[in-house]
Protein backbone atom coordinates (compact mmCIF):
# COMPACT_ATOMS: atom_id res chain seq x y z
CA UNK A 1 0.00 0.00 0.00
CA UNK A 2 1.35 3.66 -1.02
CA UNK A 3 2.07 6.18 1.80
CA UNK A 4 -0.80 8.90 1.60
CA UNK A 5 2.42 11.17 1.59
CA UNK A 6 3.34 9.79 -1.52
CA UNK A 7 0.53 11.31 -3.65
CA UNK A 8 2.27 14.49 -2.75
CA UNK A 9 5.81 14.15 -4.49
CA UNK A 10 6.47 17.97 -4.38
CA UNK A 11 5.61 17.86 0.10
CA UNK A 12 8.99 17.18 2.00
CA UNK A 13 7.72 14.53 4.62
CA UNK A 14 9.05 13.72 7.66
CA UNK A 15 8.46 10.48 8.87
CA UNK A 16 9.02 11.37 12.47
CA UNK A 17 6.86 14.30 13.06
CA UNK A 18 3.60 14.24 14.62
CA UNK A 19 1.15 13.25 11.91
CA UNK A 20 -1.28 16.30 13.12
CA UNK A 21 2.00 18.79 12.39
CA UNK A 22 2.72 17.37 9.24
CA UNK A 23 -0.70 17.22 7.82
CA UNK A 24 -0.95 20.88 9.11
CA UNK A 25 2.33 21.83 6.75
CA UNK A 26 0.34 19.42 4.16
CA UNK A 27 -2.13 21.69 4.43
CA UNK A 28 -0.35 25.02 4.37
CA UNK A 29 1.09 23.59 0.68
CA UNK A 30 -2.23 22.73 -0.72
CA UNK A 31 -3.55 25.78 0.01
CA UNK A 32 -6.32 23.83 2.27
CA UNK A 33 -6.65 26.40 4.90
CA UNK A 34 -9.29 29.37 5.67
CA UNK A 35 -12.15 29.71 6.22
CA UNK A 36 -14.11 28.57 3.00
CA UNK A 37 -16.27 25.81 3.47
CA UNK A 38 -15.16 24.17 0.67
CA UNK A 39 -11.78 24.43 1.84
CA UNK A 40 -12.53 22.92 5.16
CA UNK A 41 -14.40 20.07 3.90
CA UNK A 42 -11.70 19.06 1.35
CA UNK A 43 -9.04 19.34 4.58
CA UNK A 44 -11.70 17.09 6.88
CA UNK A 45 -11.73 14.73 3.63
CA UNK A 46 -7.93 14.76 2.93
CA UNK A 47 -7.63 14.19 6.87
CA UNK A 48 -9.20 11.57 6.89
CA UNK A 49 -7.75 9.93 4.28
CA UNK A 50 -4.42 10.69 5.50
CA UNK A 51 -4.96 9.55 8.87
CA UNK A 52 -6.86 5.98 7.53
CA UNK A 53 -3.69 5.85 5.46
CA UNK A 54 -1.31 5.98 7.98
CA UNK A 55 -2.66 3.81 11.08
CA UNK A 56 -3.21 1.39 8.39
CA UNK A 57 0.56 1.05 7.39
CA UNK A 58 1.31 0.95 11.33
CA UNK A 59 -1.45 -1.52 12.41
CA UNK A 60 -3.01 -2.94 9.32
CA UNK A 61 -6.28 -2.90 7.78
CA UNK A 62 -7.17 -6.12 8.48
CA UNK A 63 -9.66 -6.30 11.33
CA UNK A 64 -9.51 -10.36 11.71
CA UNK A 65 -5.35 -10.36 11.84
CA UNK A 66 -4.53 -11.68 15.25
CA UNK A 67 -1.33 -10.27 14.94
CA UNK A 68 -2.71 -6.34 14.55
CA UNK A 69 -4.99 -6.94 17.29
CA UNK A 70 -2.11 -8.09 19.52
CA UNK A 71 0.01 -5.52 18.06
CA UNK A 72 -2.41 -2.68 18.71
CA UNK A 73 -2.92 -4.16 22.76
CA UNK A 74 0.81 -4.37 23.43
CA UNK A 75 1.22 -0.89 22.21
CA UNK A 76 -1.20 0.21 24.73
CA UNK A 77 0.79 -1.50 27.39
CA UNK A 78 -1.57 -4.47 28.30
CA UNK A 79 -0.02 -6.96 29.93
CA UNK A 80 -0.64 -10.42 29.50
CA UNK A 81 -1.23 -9.71 25.69
CA UNK A 82 -5.17 -11.67 25.10
CA UNK A 83 -4.56 -14.72 22.22
CA UNK A 84 -7.75 -14.30 20.52
CA UNK A 85 -9.30 -11.47 18.26
CA UNK A 86 -12.11 -11.16 20.42
CA UNK A 87 -10.35 -11.29 23.51
CA UNK A 88 -8.35 -8.07 22.44
CA UNK A 89 -11.12 -6.26 21.44
CA UNK A 90 -12.93 -7.10 24.87
CA UNK A 91 -9.44 -5.55 26.64
CA UNK A 92 -9.58 -2.49 24.58
CA UNK A 93 -13.20 -1.65 24.18
CA UNK A 94 -14.14 0.59 27.38
CA UNK A 95 -11.03 -0.63 29.28
CA UNK A 96 -8.48 1.34 27.28
CA UNK A 97 -8.54 5.47 27.06
CA UNK A 98 -5.65 6.42 24.25
CA UNK A 99 -6.40 9.34 21.53
CA UNK A 100 -5.94 7.69 18.22
CA UNK A 101 -3.81 10.59 17.11
CA UNK A 102 -1.24 10.24 19.82
CA UNK A 103 -1.21 6.28 18.83
CA UNK A 104 -0.26 6.91 15.51
CA UNK A 105 1.82 9.29 16.53
CA UNK A 106 3.84 6.95 19.49
CA UNK A 107 4.89 4.83 16.25
CA UNK A 108 5.77 8.15 14.26
CA UNK A 109 8.10 9.54 17.22
CA UNK A 110 9.24 6.42 19.20
CA UNK A 111 7.07 8.04 22.11
CA UNK A 112 5.22 5.48 24.73
CA UNK A 113 1.78 6.44 24.26
CA UNK A 114 -0.19 8.15 26.24
CA UNK A 115 -3.22 6.21 28.35
CA UNK A 116 -5.83 8.07 30.21
CA UNK A 117 -7.73 6.89 33.54
CA UNK A 118 -10.90 7.22 32.22
CA UNK A 119 -13.10 8.15 29.54
CA UNK A 120 -13.60 11.30 30.85
CA UNK A 121 -10.12 12.37 31.01
CA UNK A 122 -9.12 10.92 27.71
CA UNK A 123 -12.67 13.25 26.42
CA UNK A 124 -11.24 16.92 27.75
CA UNK A 125 -7.45 15.98 26.42
CA UNK A 126 -9.35 15.05 23.07
CA UNK A 127 -11.36 18.13 22.73
CA UNK A 128 -8.34 20.54 24.49
CA UNK A 129 -5.77 19.19 22.02
CA UNK A 130 -8.20 19.34 19.11
CA UNK A 131 -6.59 15.60 18.59
CA UNK A 132 -9.77 14.55 16.73
CA UNK A 133 -10.41 12.14 14.40
CA UNK A 134 -13.80 11.91 12.14
CA UNK A 135 -15.64 9.12 13.70
CA UNK A 136 -17.15 8.09 10.44
CA UNK A 137 -13.51 7.86 8.98
CA UNK A 138 -12.39 6.09 12.04
CA UNK A 139 -15.32 3.41 11.36
CA UNK A 140 -13.65 2.08 8.35
CA UNK A 141 -11.17 0.41 9.87
CA UNK A 142 -12.02 -2.17 12.33
CA UNK A 143 -9.18 -1.48 14.64
CA UNK A 144 -10.16 1.77 14.87
CA UNK A 145 -13.67 1.15 16.35
CA UNK A 146 -12.18 -0.47 19.21
CA UNK A 147 -10.84 2.79 20.36
CA UNK A 148 -13.68 5.00 19.97
CA UNK A 149 -15.19 7.05 22.16
CA UNK A 150 -18.52 9.93 21.67
CA UNK A 151 -17.14 13.70 22.37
Amino acid sequence: MASYWSLFPDFDHDETAPIQEEFVRLSQQQNWDGKDKMKASARQKEWGKCFRSEFSQHYGQDASSLSGWQSLCNEVGLDPIPQSVEACKMALKGKVWVNIVDLVDCRRTGTKVKCHETRGHLRHYTKFNKKIFPKVEAKKNGFLTALLITL
